[in-house]
């Protein structure tokens, strides 16, 4: 289950406008669908700490997802730049966006999302479209024309390896 806090792309089939609206948060998704299925539930959105695990599980997950929370690790592939942004002070928040690559996604708030807010919901027509401009964008060093996919819980993304963070989000000492 995949609540509207989660960064990059929906999990969704269709790219249309809609597909990009904030559904339930999270917890009460988890909660709704499990007091209808028993189906096993693997949650994923804004999990960032041992006690976003614990209530995910509590809401009737049977385990967690998490992204956005090893984004920062130093066995992370994100570009350096990327790293970097989810501690930046310059990014005040996430958004989700067609911009990029014509799916909605969640990410941080840059120039590029700003100045593309009706980009039209066309996959994988405008991800061909804007490869080249994302990968100029990364070359030069520019921040505010990268796709940077983030989970609203962003800030809590931590630099520590990711044994560690496995570590904190089940409970043990990191």
């Amino acid at each position: 289950m995949q609540g509207p806090e989660a960064g990059a792309h929906r999990g969704t089939f269709s790219a249309a406008r809609d597909a990009g609206a904030p559904g339930p948060p999270l917890r009460r998704l988890l909660a709704d669908v499990a007091a209808v299925t028993g189906v096993p539930l693997v949650a994923a959105g804004a999990i960032m700490s041992r006690e976003d695990v614990t209530s995910a599980l509590a809401a009737g997950a049977v385990a967690v997802q998490c992204g956005t929370a090893f984004l920062r690790c130093p066995e992370s592939g994100a570009h350096p730049l990327y790293k970097a942004a989810l501690a930046d002070p310059r990014f005040t928040g996430t958004a989700v966006t067609w911009a990029f690559t014509g799916r909605p996604a969640r990410g941080l708030v840059n120039r590029f999302m700003l100045e593309h807010p009706d980009a039209p919901p066309g996959y994988p027509e405008v991800h061909f479209a804007t490869r080249p401009l994302r990968a100029a964008a990364a070359a030069a060093g520019d921040t505010g024309r990268m796709n940077l996919w983030a989970g609203e819980g962003y800030r809590a993304a931590t630099t520590r390896p990711a044994a560690e963070v496995v570590a904190l989000l089940s409970g043990g000492a990191g």
